[in-house]
C-alpha cells in the first residue's frame, strides 16, 4: 500500500487498519484478487484524489469472499455503470464501443504489442469519441501485471482469469467481448494503419501488413458479416499503393484472402467488394512472380513445410482450388466452380470450396 500511497497532505493515515483488513479478508489469500484489487484502487485514487480515499474501500463491501468475478464487474462498472441509466446515451456507446474494440485486440493480437504500439495501431478510433491511452491507464489494473516504470513500454498482460470473464456469459452483456468482433475492428484498424502510414516504418505498421487479412479471415470464420462500408473503402484504398506497402508474407495473405473471397462468393456479396479482393490476389501475383509449378510448391510450404511441399504435386486435391485461382484469377475460378462444382473423383477431392475451406 506504501507504493500507491499519495504522498501529498491529507492521505496520513491512510489506509486505516480496518479498511486494510476489509481487503484482506475480501482477498482470502487469492494474491491476483489482491494484486488486481490494488492496481484498480491506485487507478481510482489517480483519477479522483482525495474524493476517492474511503469510497474505494466501501466498493469492496458488497463483494463476495475471493470471487474475482464480482471484482471484475467492479472494476467494469466503475468505467460505466450500465445498472444506471446512461444521462447521455451517446457517451455511453462511445465508452462500449470503444470498450469492445481496445480489449478486444488486445485479445485477439498475434503478436504482443507495447501499450504505445497498441495505441498506434489504434489510431482510427476518434480521439472526439474514446481516450485509447486514458483507457488503458484505468484497465491497468487488469491489464499490467505488477509495478512497471514505463506504462507506455508495457506489454499487456491478461490474466486469464479475466480473459475467460469477458469471453463467456458471466459478464455482464454489455462488456462481453466476441473474438469474431474482435477480429473484425482489428483487421480493420490495420487497414487504416496501411493506408495512412504508407512506407513509413513502425511495429504497429509492421504488424499491420503480416496480419490484416488474418484478422479478417478469422472474422468470418466467425461468421461476422462484412457490411462494413469504410472497411471496403479501405481495401479500395490500399489496392491503390503499391504492393510492397501493403504484401508481407505473400502465401499467407493469398491463401487468407482467398478463404474470404470464396466464402463471400457462396453469400452472393456485391461484385465491387469481389473486384477489390480479385485486385488484392492479382496484385500480390505479381509481386510474386511466380510460376504455376512454383506456387504449387509455395502454397504446400505453407501448410505442411517446405520438404514436404516438395513431395506435393500440382495435381494435389487439397492444393487445387488455390493453384486454380493463382492461374486463372477468382473470378474464372469461381466460374468454374458454379459449371463443374466437383472436381475429378480419382483425385480424391470433395469440391472446390472443400479445399478452401478445410485448409
Amino acid at each position: 500500500m506504501q507504493k500507491i500511497t499519495p504522498k501529498e497532505l491529507g492521505w496520513d493515515g491512510w489506509p486505516t487498519d480496518d479498511q486494510l483488513l476489509k481487503l484482506s479478508e475480501k482477498a482470502d489469500g487469492l494474491f491476483h484478487y489482491a494484486a488486481t484489487a490494488l492496481h484498480w484502487i491506485e487507478g481510482r485514487i489517480r483519477k479522483s484524489g482525495t474524493a476517492s480515499r474511503n469510497s474505494v474501500f466501501e466498493k469492496f463491501t458488497d463483494l463476495g469472499i475471493g470471487q474475482l468475478e464480482n471484482l471484475y464487474k467492479l472494476i467494469l462498472t466503475s468505467f460505466e455503470d450500465i445498472d444506471e441509466t446512461a444521462e447521455d446515451p451517446q457517451l455511453r456507446m462511445n465508452q462500449l464501443h470503444g470498450f469492445h474494440h481496445v480489449i478486444g485486440t488486445i485479445l485477439v493480437l498475434e503478436n504482443p504489442l507495447t501499450i504505445h504500439q497498441i495505441t498506434a495501431l489504434l489510431a482510427d478510433i476518434p480521439e472526439d469519441d474514446f481516450d485509447v491511452t486514458n483507457f488503458l491507464q484505468q484497465f491497468r489494473s487488469v491489464l499490467i501485471p505488477g509495478m512497471t516504470a514505463s506504462f507506455e513500454e508495457a506489454t499487456p498482460q491478461m490474466h486469464k482469469s479475466f480473459r475467460d470473464y469477458i469471453m463467456n456469459d458471466h459478464a455482464p452483456a454489455a462488456f462481453r467481448v466476441l473474438t469474431g468482433h474482435a477480429h473484425f475492428v482489428t483487421a480493420r484498424s490495420c487497414l487504416e494503419v496501411i493506408v495512412v502510414a504508407g512506407s513509413q516504418s513502425g511495429i504497429h505498421r509492421t504488424y499491420s501488413v503480416q496480419h490484416w487479412h488474418r484478422h479478417l479471415r478469422r472474422a468470418m470464420e466467425q461468421d461476422v458479416t462484412l457490411e462494413d462500408e469504410r472497411m471496403w473503402k479501405l481495401l479500395g484504398q490500399m489496392v491503390e499503393k503499391a504492393a510492397h506497402t501493403w504484401v508481407g508474407d505473400l502465401m499467407d495473405l493469398f491463401v487468407n484472402v482467398v478463404a474470404v473471397a470464396w466464402k463471400l462468393l457462396q453469400q452472393d456479396t456485391k461484385k465491387d467488394r469481389i473486384t477489390r479482393l480479385s485486385t488484392i490476389l492479382m496484385k500480390s501475383k505479381v509481386r510474386g512472380r511466380l510460376t504455376s509449378n512454383g506456387i504449387s510448391t509455395l502454397i504446400g510450404s505453407h501448410f505442411v513445410g517446405l520438404s514436404s511441399a516438395l513431395f506435393i504435386t500440382t495435381n494435389f486435391f487439397c492444393l487445387k482450388p488455390y493453384k486454380t485461382i493463382w492461374d486463372h484469377g477468382l473470378l474464372q475460378a469461381w466460374v468454374r466452380h458454379q459449371s463443374h462444382p466437383l472436381e475429378d473423383s480419382s483425385s480424391g477431392a470433395n469440391s472446390f470450396s472443400v479445399g478452401i475451406q478445410d485448409l
